[in-house]
């Protein structure tokens, strides 16, 4: 399965400490078994349930949302860290945090006897940045990465955001409101 989510997921390799990287794996293992999903799976489940006949996959999204965290901190970094006050954006912990940003929908949704993607028991109880946050942590995330997960959507609205999770939060959002744009919905 790791082998299988490596391939699912090649910007784990942007990742520079291999431990992390196996950190982020894990994590994937444990909520892909915790929510009876395979690895293919992520590619088929719907990103969010708040669009009807979502056309864009789990995996696509967390891609999306990396990718745009990315080249906002490589292009932060390259204007802000030659600053007296030396703004720079960490590289692993923005990366492990916007792969794992939404880890906690594959708890959160569940397949029913149809075959479609809805709310599990547990999402009915706990949204996914905070189920998420918890399977990042057991599997030995930092709480700076477990942050990121937490304060990724509204619940982090009002909060103090690291500028790691400021950046995963607006790549989320890009990501999210675009689709919705691009269906034709408010």
């Amino acid at each position: 399965m790791e082998k299988k989510i490596r391939e699912l997921f090649p910007e784990i390799e942007w990742i520079k400490d291999p431990e992390l990287q196996a950190k982020v794996v894990a994590s994937y293992v444990d909520a892909l078994k915790t929510g009876g999903w395979e690895p293919e799976d992520m590619d088929k489940i719907p990103f969010t349930l708040l669009i009807p006949n979502c056309p864009v996959s789990y995996l696509e999204h967390v891609r999306g949302v990396t990718r745009v965290a990315k080249r906002a901190m490589d292009e932060f970094n390259a204007i802000y860290a030659a600053k007296d006050a030396k703004f720079t954006i960490d590289n692993d912990l923005l990366v492990a945090g916007a792969l794992l940003h939404d880890v906690g929908k594959l708890v959160e949704y569940a397949r029913n006897e149809k075959g479609e993607t809805v709310k599990s028991a547990n999402g009915k109880n706990l949204r996914h940045p905070f189920s998420g946050t918890v399977i990042a942590l057991r599997n030995g995330c930092s709480d700076a990465i477990g942050h990121i997960i937490a304060n990724h959507a509204h619940e982090g609205d009002g909060t103090l955001r690291s500028p790691e999770g400021v950046l995963v939060n607006k790549a989320d959002f890009i990501n999210f409101e675009s689709v919705k744009s691009f269906l034709g919905m408010k």
